[in-house]
């Protein structure tokens, strides 16, 4: 009869690690090379239904991209926080970050705005 109470309590054990464990590994954060965060910033000026990136920002010495898709197991999402060093970017890239501008466009921010195309 100890037996039924001790698998109960292992049952749940196992259950409320493995809840844990997913809902800790849903976000994480990489660091990339100069080449591939440039190649991870040109998508986030296209909408896609199933994943999303996003520009976040800079500080002195970094920036930071945002990666998202559905979870594929349980509710929510998976996240990655890609990063780089500022100075593996093109000078150029770098002299628009400094000075304020944003160098991608996130596809979110222009949800809304007047469409370049002409109307017939």
């Amino acid at each position: 009869m100890k037996r039924i109470p001790t698998l109960i309590s292992i049952i749940v054990l196992a259950a409320s690690s493995a809840v844990a464990l997913f809902g800790c590994a849903s976000t994480s954060i990489k660091h990339v090379s100069g080449d591939e965060f440039l190649k991870y910033a040109g998508s986030t000026a296209w909408l896609q239904s199933f994943v999303w990136d996003n520009y976040i920002g800079s500080t002195d010495q970094r920036v930071y991209l945002e990666y998202g898709h559905p979870a594929f197991i349980g509710k929510g999402a998976q996240m990655t926080v890609y990063w780089t060093e500022l100075s593996e970017l093109p000078s150029n890239v770098i002299v628009q970050i400094r000075s304020g501008a944003r160098p991608w466009t996130n596809a979110t921010d222009r949800i809304g705005q007047p469409s370049d195309a002409p109307r017939q």
